[in-house]
């Protein structure tokens, strides 16, 4: 499907424009955004076309990739709606988050990212005292609109959630990159996913148990890259073990995590509500949910 797709938007003709003249001529407060739009039309279909690949997993080359962030590069000249600039940043985003480091720095040339995925800012210690969080008493303090955004981004790294994952361009690889969370998520679902991570494991990230032709065995999370196979330990500070993908016999998904539980089991209410704060706003301290 990506290939097919990925073909239909390099071989992409001129943008079809829609016969909205007669629209844009009605009424002078709406009609020049109409009218814009006409005159310097964006590849609409190709658009779509990339926000549903952005949910394909397999089928993916680098130069395919490239071909996504040029696409939506060109359709940021186009004209569009007060919604269309965020539109092309959300698909951005879900496209660069499913990017290893590797990729993500190769193609830093035409997505203007600065990508560094260590952190530039000093990081605070925890204070606590933290307690055994439910996701019921979580909840009860998610009062945003006073949270410190760099405390909640220095939170993010100091409970560990930056060892795996990254958010806002730093960060891990080794689980999903959380910058699309305000996009798919609501705080309730997150604070599930941290406070149980086993309950519901993505297939892409769960704990897999690796069964070698020698007659060992390795437990961690895999990833296939052509010829080779790593597996990552549940230790985030472990290096991975990588074995020819002709020495695997058999690979077969746990039922736990990778990601252990507990990991905001230190924070007291405050520090917990920057963190949660800093999650849901994707790494962005303008985000309106700091209420500015």
């Amino acid at each position: 499907m990506v290939e097919k797709t990925i073909a239909l938007i390099e071989n992409r003709g001129a943008p079809e424009v829609p016969d909205w003249t007669e629209i844009a001529a009605r009424n002078p407060g709406y009609g020049g955004t109409v009218q814009r739009f006409l005159d310097n039309s964006p590849p609409a279909r190709e658009v779509y076309y990339a926000m549903m690949l952005s949910n394909a997993s397999k089928g993916w080359t680098l130069d395919r990739r490239r071909t996504i962030i040029k696409l939506l590069n060109e359709a940021s000249k186009g004209a569009g709606g007060a919604s269309f600039p965020g539109f092309l940043a959300n698909i951005r985003d879900l496209h660069l988050g499913a990017m290893s480091n590797e990729q993500r720095a190769s193609l830093a040339d035409i997505s203007g990212e600065n990508f560094n995925p260590v952190p530039d800012f000093e990081l605070r210690p925890i204070a606590g005292p933290g307690r055994s969080w439910t996701v019921d008493e979580a909840l009860k303090h998610r009062n945003y609109r006073k949270a410190d955004f760099e405390n909640g981004r220095s939170l993010f790294f100091t409970t560990s959630c930056g060892a795996c994952h990254r958010l806002a361009g730093l960060g891990g690889d080794i689980g999903p990159d959380l910058t699309s969370i305000p996009n798919k998520f609501d705080d309730e679902y997150v604070l599930t996913a941290i406070i149980d991570p086993s309950r519901d494991i993505s297939d892409q990230y769960g704990m897999f148990e690796v069964k070698l032709k020698d007659g060992s065995s390795k437990t961690g999370l895999v990833v296939e890259a052509g010829d080779k196979v790593s597996i990552y330990p549940p230790d985030h500070t472990a290096e991975p073990t990588v074995v020819p993908a002709s020495e695997v016999v058999e690979t077969k998904q746990l039922p736990v995590s990778q990601m252990p539980p507990g990991l905001i089991n230190g924070l007291n209410p405050e520090e917990l509500r920057d963190l949660m704060a800093y999650l849901m706003s994707g790494g962005n301290s303008q985000s309106k949910i700091y209420g500015k």
